[in-house]
């Protein structure tokens, strides 16, 4: 306890980790004796601990205050509300730096600062200010559109067809108003024209925890991949006229729970047609040769996320259900009324200083096994398997799961680019991981075309990855891996790991 009236500065080291397991027990059963002692001997009563507060014990520290720094634009409560205690609050000092290690985690995961760094101010009568310092990040983004329209960057490296460029201008403000809300819009031309607006308005209410989002996209182009031959998509190209054409709107709701538990619900509209030859090329395109299809979808979801990152993991778990019904019965000319079940594990684990464990689990089942082509898009899509790049995998359900073993090569650190003032930019962060891994996936397809032979087999990869993470949350990642068919490469993904899983 410190026991004289001089203001102390402590700054905590926030790498330290969490106690082991094995000690929680222990721990317990420690306070509860200690309790029990201490009201026995009247020590909650005023008065008779002249160093502390009434009720304070030597083992616990009061928060209180908070300050914040350098919140230049974001509002002081959108950063309280990330953090795992509160003005006023008791906490144990065994455990003041567990808990400001999990709130800087928290707060960097909003995904609005650069830099976030926890300190503590100690006072006389075991009481302490908090002192929370943020590097915010740049909110406004008239970002130019220069970007590959294939499935991954491996896949358009190997074709290398410039026409299939997008090109146009893509507007992100985030933290719109210092609340964490984010407008975007977007105009992208080239090979795939689409224009969209979406505006997220979160940490409403008392409690701030009530979303809402709402947006539409309209996006059409002149080729389409009307079929999938040796598991590999077929185009079909249309000028001038456009070969597809589809449009989406949207309304959501999210209820956040805590800190931790996400419950978001969603209401779409979606309107999609085709050129006749599309329809001639592939019947089944819309099925029953239709050229077009409208359909209302509402999907709930799901989700508890208590991992260190939300860019690029380290530790922690997280698990999302989502469940899908197509057509809720108001709209005539969509026949395929359906339900879909989707289920996703992320687990990762630090084995040591430098070495980590890593598995993510995802699959899909489908009420419905007769569905149009244009629904039955499983692997190579959102989800892909290492080695499985340059192919996709038509079905109605479908099972994945990956297995990482990665070693930090190169340990967080920073650096000040000494030529740039504006401080959202000059310093940044970077750190580079080798992994080992292996990927498993089935796609479950009960009217199997037999052209298609990767359907309704177990298939598998392995291989090795580097990857670099770096601010604005950016990750390169290079692999070489090799399939169960002995196809093996070097491939390359600029996109945050299982972002869309």
């Amino acid at each position: 306890m410190i026991t004289s009236p001089v203001i102390e500065m402590i700054s905590f080291k926030l790498s330290i980790s969490l106690l082991p397991c094995g000690k929680v027990g222990i721990d317990i059963m420690r306070r509860l004796i200690t309790i029990l002692l201490l009201v026995s001997s009247g020590c909650f009563l005023p008065g008779l601990n002249g160093q502390t507060r009434v009720g304070l014990q030597e083992t616990q520290l009061r928060v209180r205050d908070i300050v914040i720094e350098g919140n230049e634009v974001t509002r002081e409560r959108i950063i309280l509300r990330e953090l795992v205690f509160a003005r006023g609050d008791t906490i144990e000092k065994m455990e003041l730096l567990p808990a400001f290690q999990r709130s800087r985690q928290n707060i960097m995961n909003l995904s609005l600062f650069n830099f976030v760094y926890l300190d503590a101010r100690h006072y006389p009568g075991n009481e302490i200010d908090v002192i929370i310092t943020v590097q915010e990040r740049w909110y406004i983004w008239p970002v130019p559109i220069v970007e590959y329209a294939d499935r991954n960057l491996s896949s358009f490296l190997e074709s290398r067809d410039w026409s299939r460029i997008n090109y146009g201008l893509w507007l992100k403000w985030n933290n719109f108003r210092g609340r964490n809300e984010m407008l975007t819009g977007k105009m992208r031309l080239g090979y795939k024209e689409q224009y969209a607006l979406e505006y997220t308005i979160p940490n409403m209410g008392k409690r701030q925890n009530h979303w809402f989002t709402g947006g539409f996209n309209f996006d059409r182009q002149h080729e389409v991949n009307y079929k999938t031959f040796d598991n590999q998509p077929l185009h079909y190209k249309e000028y001038p006229e456009y070969a597809n054409t589809r449009g989406n709107a949207y309304l959501s709701y999210t209820y956040r729970h805590k800190l931790y538990t996400y419950n978001k619900f969603i209401l779409s509209y979606v309107n999609e047609w085709v050129r006749d030859t599309v329809r001639m090329l592939n019947p089944n395109f819309f099925g029953e040769g239709r050229d077009s299809m409208q359909y209302l979808k509402f999907s709930y979801e799901y989700m508890y996320d208590v991992r260190d990152s939300k860019v690029y993991p380290l530790e922690g778990f997280a698990l999302k259900v989502r469940a899908e019904k197509y057509g809720l019965g108001l709209l005539k000319n969509y026949p395929y009324e359906n339900a879909l079940l989707y289920g996703t594990i992320f687990f990762h684990h630090r084995i040591n200083n430098r070495i980590y464990f890593a598995n993510a689990t995802k699959g899909r089942y489908s009420l419905n096994k007769a569905l149009p082509y244009s629904q039955m898009k499983a692997l190579g899509y959102n989800e892909f398997m290492s080695g499985y790049e340059y192919y996709v995998i038509d079905g109605s359900d479908y099972f994945i799961t990956k297995y990482l073993f990665k070693t930090e090569l190169l340990k967080p650190r920073t650096y000040t680019i000494p030529f740039l003032k504006m401080k959202q930019f000059n310093k940044i962060h970077y750190a580079v991981y080798f992994n080992i891994f292996a990927d498993a996936g089935f796609v479950y397809n009960e009217y199997p075309d037999p052209k298609n032979t990767m359907v309704n087999e177990w298939q598998f990869s392995v291989g090795l990855g580097l990857d670099l993470v770096t601010y604005y949350d950016q990750v390169l990642r290079m692999e070489y891996s090799i399939n169960r068919y002995g196809l093996h490469g070097l491939f390359f993904h600029l996109e945050t790991p299982f972002y869309r899983w």
